[in-house]
């Protein structure tokens, strides 16, 4: 989109030091060729996108109000807001085409899992899950402190993504510390000793915005193993 926006200024920039030519085009060198292309393209660019409504005489007027060097009537935190809300207005049809991308497969997941496993539950909050091995005594409490081990996976491929075991010493945290919302339900089942499969989707683990190298949209397989809980 910062390239969309570059070529619109290079486009009026280019209208403006040409002047305004008004009936049939008079393409004599290769200069006017590349002139009229890049004209268009700005054109098609602004015909498809999210900018249909575009003052031309506003636009054409910062163009030269910027090339001539005068005061702007933007100050810089107006401008760069307008430039995000630009940039955020491109990327939305995109960024809605994933989110329905991943909704759908991610349902055709749960579907399939639900049909092939009936020991496969569903929680009130939208994960599913399955008891790998019972525990004993009560569950877990929110802010309360835990040990466990845990390994995850990438949901629809079945990648495996981390784990604690043989690598470090199970995790003590509290419920509800920095958690994703759908591991702070999915201890809440859990009492020590015993084992789940959770399957979060993307909505309960790292939301439409992914985290580090995750990606957005990404649910999430996590198993899971109560260790311990401690009085507070």
């Amino acid at each position: 989109m910062k390239h969309q926006v570059l070529t619109l200024g290079l486009a009026s920039a280019a209208l403006l030091l040409g002047g305004c030519r008004h009936g049939e085009p008079q393409l004599r060198t290769h200069a006017d060729t590349l002139s009229w292309a890049l004209g268009q393209n700005t054109a098609q660019s602004l015909q498809q996108g999210p900018l249909t409504d575009i003052d031309r005489d506003l636009f054409l007027q910062a163009v030269a109000h910027t090339l001539d060097g005068k005061p702007q009537p933007l100050s810089e935190e107006q401008y760069q807001q307008a430039l995000a809300s630009i940039i955020g207005a491109a990327q939305q049809p995109q960024a809605d085409g994933n989110q329905r991308a991943a909704d759908a497969a991610q349902e055709e997941y749960f579907a399939q899992l639900v049909e092939s496993d009936p020991t496969v539950q569903r929680h009130p909050s939208g994960f599913y899950y399955k008891v790998l091995t019972p525990g004993h005594g009560p569950n877990a409490q929110y802010a309360q402190r835990i040990s466990f081990h845990y390994r995850s996976f990438l949901m629809l491929s079945g990648e495996p993504y981390d784990q604690t075991y043989g690598k470090r010493e199970p995790i003590i945290h509290v419920v509800g510390k920095p958690m994703f919302p759908g591991l702070i339900d999915a201890f809440q089942l859990m009492n020590p000793g015993s084992k789940y499969r959770f399957y979060f989707p993307y909505q309960l683990a790292f939301g439409a915005q992914g985290s580090g190298s995750i990606p957005p949209y990404t649910p999430f397989i996590y198993e899971i193993e109560l260790i311990q809980t401690f009085d507070n």
